[in-house]
């Protein structure tokens, strides 16, 4: 069978024998049949001879250079706790660990001496993932990344950015953020 040939099985579905191929992601062998696990498409791999078996929906995990939105849970002097809603790109939602971090060092390209001046709890925040183990680090230190969306700390009012501070129209308040270029342009948050 060759490389191209795909189809659609649903778990417990025979996929090949293994007398022609060995079991590979997603498949399992009983009695000499090579048996799909889940829902998927069959992938014949003629260099190993094996089959396996891509999930239709995989999940979501985050991972090394993934572009995330996620909200504000923490601030402190020298770090941010982020909990990360969404892997942009993906419809599905997370599976497996969402809390993240973003160092001081990796806040902004310039100096940052505390970070409670440039983001505050409830922020919906937009980062690059940097390491996804053993723990998530985030940077925003680029023009893209940041608050794309900030609430005033007084009324709790969305504030609209003008230059490059935060502004209030409810009560007249001006605060600081490390604003995103992307601020107020995206949508579902």
């Amino acid at each position: 069978m060759s490389g191209s040939k795909k189809r659609v099985v649903l778990p417990g579905e025979v996929v090949g024998t293994s007398e022609e191929f060995l079991p590979g992601e997603g498949t399992f062998e009983e009695d000499g049949k090579i048996i799909s696990s889940k829902l998927g498409i069959v992938k014949y791999n003629d260099k190993d001879m094996s089959v396996s078996t891509e999930p239709l929906n995989p999940i979501v995990t985050v991972q090394k250079g993934d572009i995330v939105i996620g909200v504000v849970t923490g601030v402190r002097e020298t770090m941010v706790i982020v909990d990360i809603k969404k892997v942009e790109g993906k419809d599905r939602g997370i599976t497996g660990e969402t809390l993240g971090t973003i160092h001081v060092s990796k806040a902004s390209q310039g100096y940052t001496k505390d970070l409670r001046k440039e983001f505050r709890i409830g922020d919906v925040v937009r980062a690059k993932v940097m390491q996804a183990k053993p723990s998530i680090q985030l940077t925003t230190a680029y023009p893209e990344y940041g608050v794309v969306k900030a609430l005033c700390t007084r009324c709790r009012g969305p504030m609209l950015r003008k230059g490059t501070m935060m502004y209030c129209p409810k009560c007249e308040r001006t605060e600081t953020r490390k604003i995103s270029s992307l601020y107020g342009k995206m949508k579902g948050f």
